[in-house]
């Protein structure tokens, strides 16, 4: 029985919004245990999303946690008694009453907390992307495999019931052949502001922890959560923070092959802010992965302009048979005689809580075939975000009309940057401040079998694929 006949089959089983586990135990449970005993890592924020997931899933508990805030480490579930705390994961990886890490640091500390783990024999959910660089991303899928660890990858479309059967849909035939895949991250989102001293990191958070693998630089922004998104030196921007979700559908679309992009450019820009942040916050990003062409976007002002075919945040798949719109939470496909198909989500569920439950599932199977989004696939959806970054940071200045003569070698291209081109134009006019030039980067060349950029300016783009590492904390193959 493939998975929609199942899903059919199964409508109320999932009625309730959750996928129900199929947890092995007993005699054939390979850990030994009643339960799946987690600790959890960085716990503000997102962390604490994965910490309610632990707590519905079946079988599983949270046993410790750990987090470089004092405030947010004791605040947290403050009544449980029974819960270690630390502020230095690295004391939890010893313990034999730790199974599993559940992980939603910042983006700089995703290696070094998955590599550790698995090394120490613990498995891993990982929140996306689980790399801060490429060399990263592989590090991670080479840690799993040499010791056996299950890792799941934070990318909680595979477990959405909008999602996912359309994609299985699509992989049995039944749309027809994909011809190109767009995605599209548009996330209205304010300046970070821009102080004139460096920021003085409060006493009860351990800075040189919270560091880690990042050079210690100067921070200029007034809050040190979150907004590291903004900083290349912590963080990859929206083409790497919202965006892996959507650089995962459009890997889904094209068949989850090992291989990345032949090829991707990058232009954009932080405009209007004028603040702390370094990342863009409009981008385009052009390229060609299994021999089909790919788009990406990033689209933060507000006002800005309108996303394609009134999706902000999903993906455009288009195919022989018609056209998909969607992401988390649902969809259409409009088929090429105008009949629109839906795609709706099975109840509330945002897919965290099954996706959780998915890898408490594969650990207890000891199967890393289980998983919906195995590390493997996940590196690559992370890489192609990173490879976008790669061409931006090698880019050069250029006026508007340059950049669009740049991304005119097709009529995707030309449409993708003629609409994007005009949001900083448009925001100024309602906001005013100083205009910045646009940067274009060059068309990357990507050899995969070498796992290497080519051609030009390759050299300069392979010497960013990793990061210079502070002592103590280097991320190792």
């Amino acid at each position: 029985m493939n998975r929609r006949k199942f899903l059919g089959s199964s409508a109320a089983l999932l009625a309730g919004g959750c996928i129900a586990p199929r947890i092995v135990t007993g005699k054939t449970n390979p850990l030994h245990l009643n339960s799946l005993r987690v600790a959890a890592v960085g716990i503000g924020g997102r962390g604490q999303r994965l910490i309610s997931a632990v707590k519905e899933a079946t079988n599983a508990e949270i046993v410790a946690y750990a987090d470089v805030d004092e405030k947010i480490l004791n605040s947290t579930d403050k009544d449980n008694s029974k819960v270690n705390r630390v502020s230095d994961f690295r004391r939890l990886l010893d313990r034999k009453d730790v199974d599993a890490v559940i992980s939603a640091t910042p983006n700089h500390w995703h290696a070094l907390v998955t590599v550790l783990a698995c090394q120490a024999g613990k498995h891993v959910y990982i929140e996306k992307p689980i790399s801060h660089n490429m060399f990263e991303s592989d590090a991670i899928v080479a840690a799993a495999e040499r010791h056996k660890i299950i890792v799941q990858a934070g990318f909680q479309n595979r477990s959405d019931t909008g999602v996912y059967p359309f994609f299985d849909r699509l992989h049995e035939g039944e749309f027809g052949e994909v011809t190109s895949v767009h995605g599209t991250c548009h996330r209205p989102r304010k300046t970070i502001g821009k102080q004139q001293a460096a920021l003085a990191v409060p006493k009860h958070i351990d800075y040189e922890l919270w560091l880690g693998p990042a050079a210690e630089q100067p921070i200029y922004r007034p809050r040190l959560h979150y907004d590291w998104h903004w900083d290349f030196n912590t963080g990859n921007g929206d083409v790497g923070n919202q965006g892996p979700h959507e650089w995962d559908l459009m890997n889904w679309a094209l068949g989850d092959t090992d291989q990345l992009p032949s090829s991707i450019k990058a232009a954009g820009n932080r405009f209007g802010w004028n603040d702390a942040g370094d990342t863009p916050n409009v981008m385009a990003v052009s390229g060609v992965m299994n021999k089909k062409p790919f788009f990406f976007e990033v689209m933060d002002l507000k006002p800005g302009v309108e996303p394609p075919y009134g999706r902000g945040v999903g993906v455009i798949v288009e195919t022989e048979k018609g056209r998909y719109v969607g992401g988390r939470g649902g969809g259409s496909f409009t088929w090429n005689d105008g009949k629109v198909e839906s795609f709706e989500r099975n109840g509330n569920q945002d897919g965290t809580s099954s996706h959780v439950e998915n890898f408490v599932e594969a650990v207890f199977a000891v199967d890393r075939r289980k998983l919906r989004s195995d590390c493997k696939v996940g590196a690559k959806s992370s890489s192609m975000a990173h490879m976008a970054n790669i061409s931006f940071q090698l880019g050069k200045k250029m006026a508007r009309k340059d950049v669009e003569n740049s991304f005119a070698s097709n009529s995707a291209e030309e449409k993708l940057i003629g609409r994007l081109a005009k949001a900083p134009e448009i925001y100024h006019r309602k906001h005013g401040g100083t205009a910045v030039d646009w940067v274009a980067g060059p068309t990357l060349t990507f050899d995969d079998s070498a796992r290497l950029f080519t051609g030009s300016q390759a050299d300069q783009a392979n010497a960013k694929m990793k990061r210079d590492y502070r002592k103590g904390f280097e991320v190792r193959s």
